[in-house]
């Protein structure tokens, strides 16, 4: 067919000329409209002008309408009327699209993903001939997009004002995989209908792509947000990959925790259970597996419907299973494993991904500000010790966002300076705590329940403080990487010698202008840590290294 009759039946979508039929939208008598009740308008707008040989050719239902049209039901004209039944006004949109893809063989451009997926429902529904296929290459092709898309923050580099957005400014839209998974209630059964499955699949491999691990998706100010916004379809197929990275099970499960704690009146509880099903129970570690499993599982049997009790992944007795085989040898396993309840079918999934990387580990940075370092000094008694915690800035691009920790193997990790009163040294430690998504009220892991301090988590990781010498760099380090390193839980980890503050004998002697050292010090409370000061800071870095085998 020549490009100009092809480009002159494109442009007879929705033309009186040569039209020989109509096509009214009207409400469905059997759909309720959005108060429940019946409506009081039959008809959605005008009739749409249409050219029966068009439609005839591209639905099998217009053919069936028209060959089945009689003159007793014809309009004055003489124009057979044709009647599409919709659930509500808002469908008239995509109804539309489908009639125009019979007269263009397009699926718009611009399209959004809802609204490619609603052509292709309103497709389906009116038979038109190559819009289902041409909406799935459509998806596929949005869904398999950049998955590093960036993410619009509302704050101004470098401090807190809020920036308020223009009236030129659109507001950003998020992935189309994202979108995609924001629309689950437009979706056709992916079994049923290998196009959109094979189209879904790659949405998948694109949403894991873009959260790309669980220490991405929990310490990524951006990925975090986003992570808490997924409808739960999206999360569960996110946490259900075998390609989505982990640096242990423990930290999934603090994402799925994390996520319950602000999503948890969105998920029915046969969601919340499909969600739960997810973490791979037998690789949590020992900690989760001999302190959180079994505490989850008492809250749930406790009270299902209270916050607490969300994790239904498996009862005590379950929890209990699940500790004693993922301790098992090999053979007891294959044993075990020969028969199991559906809850506890994620004992035969393999390990995750390890996303540490196995040569350099994984740094984030860490400062404490010059005026917390000075109040501590200021408040100082002799003899008396005080913590002065650090802060995390996960984001550079983001300068208006500090953590408090970074969560790693399921807890959350932080660093703190000890100042001692008369003491010619400075300690450094890294503390193991409870994150804050498990202490729900009423829980035995809550705040009004006592955290055991039983409990001893491994740590490999490398402890920097920046320290500068006659203008050379000289940072001290430590670093934990051997079996016998662990970290209660609820309590530090560290050295309280670690960093030799300015030499004391100086303190004795007298400077330039006649001054004593003791005076300068107190002039400036801060003289012995000069050499750890730079840019108003302390600073340093805390390097996640990968578990030795």
């Amino acid at each position: 067919m020549s490009q100009d009759v092809l480009r002159n039946l494109r442009e007879l979508f929705g033309c009186e000329r040569r039209s020989d039929c109509d096509i009214t939208f009207c409400r469905d008598e059997s759909a309720p409209n959005a108060e429940g009740s019946a409506a009081s308008e039959a008809v959605f707008g005008p009739p749409l002008p249409a050219h029966s040989v068009v439609l005839d050719l591209a639905s099998e239902r217009f053919r069936t309408q028209l060959e089945c049209w009689a003159p007793v039901s014809a309009t004055a004209g003489g124009r057979p009327q044709l009647r599409i039944p919709l659930g509500n006004e808002a469908e008239v949109p995509a109804a539309r699209a489908a009639i125009r893809f019979a007269y263009t063989g397009e699926v718009p451009a611009d399209s959004s993903v809802r609204q490619v997926l609603e052509l292709r429902r309103q497709g389906a529904y009116l038979q038109i001939s190559g819009c289902v296929a041409a909406c799935d290459e459509v998806l596929a092709a949005k869904v398999s997009g950049s998955s590093r898309a960036t993410v619009a923050s509302s704050h101004v580099e470098g401090g807190s004002n809020k920036r308020a957005r223009t009236s030129e400014e659109a507001p950003q839209q998020p992935p189309a995989y994202l979108q995609l998974f924001e629309s689950e209630v437009l979706w056709p059964d992916p079994q049923a209908e290998p196009s959109f499955g094979a189209a879904l699949a790659t949405g998948k491999r694109s949403l894991v792509a873009h959260f790309r691990n669980s220490l991405a998706a929990l310490n990524t100010p951006s990925l975090r947000q986003q992570l808490l916004a997924l409808p739960a379809v999206a999360l569960e197929a996110l946490l259900g990959s075998d390609e989505f990275g982990t640096d242990g099970e423990a930290s999934v499960l603090l994402m799925l925790a994390l996520w319950m704690r602000i999503n948890a009146d969105k998920a029915e509880p046969a969601v919340r259970q499909r969600l739960c099903r997810t973490v791979r129970l037998a690789h949590l570690g020992r900690p989760y597996l001999s302190l959180i499993l079994p505490a989850l599982a008492a809250d749930h049997e406790k009270d299902p419907e209270a916050p607490a009790g969300w994790f239904s992944g498996a009862s005590v007795l379950e929890a209990a299973a699940v500790t004693n085989f993922a301790s098992a040898a090999a053979r007891e396993k294959e044993i075990v494993l020969s028969e199991l309840p559906a809850a506890l079918e994620s004992l035969r999934a393999s390990p995750r991904p390890q996303c540490i990387p196995p040569s350099g580990g994984l740094t984030f940075s860490w400062h404490i500000p010059k005026e917390d370092l000075l109040q501590a000094v200021r408040e100082l008694q002799p003899g008396s010790a005080q913590d002065v915690y650090g802060a995390f800035d996960h984001e550079p691009h983001l300068a208006w966002y500090l953590q408090h920790g970074v969560f790693a193997w399921g807890f959350e990790w932080r660093v703190f300076i000890q100042v001692t009163g008369g003491q010619s040294t400075g300690g450094v430690f890294l503390q193991c705590g409870l994150p804050w998504a498990l202490k729900r009220a009423g829980s035995r892991l809550g705040i009004e329940g006592v955290l055991p301090r039983t409990t001893a988590v491994p740590i490999s990781a490398s402890l920097v403080v920046h320290r500068r010498q006659g203008g050379a760099v000289r940072n001290v380090q430590n670093t934990f990487h051997s079996p016998q390193d662990f970290v209660k839980v609820g309590t530090g980890w560290g050295w309280s010698t670690m960093l030799p503050l300015k030499d004391q004998q100086q303190q004795q002697q007298q400077d330039a202008t006649g001054n004593t050292a003791a005076a300068v010090a107190a002039a400036d409370p801060l003289a012995a840590w000069v050499e750890y000061l730079a840019d108003g800071k302390v600073s340093g870095t805390l390097t996640l290294l990968r578990p030795r085998p």
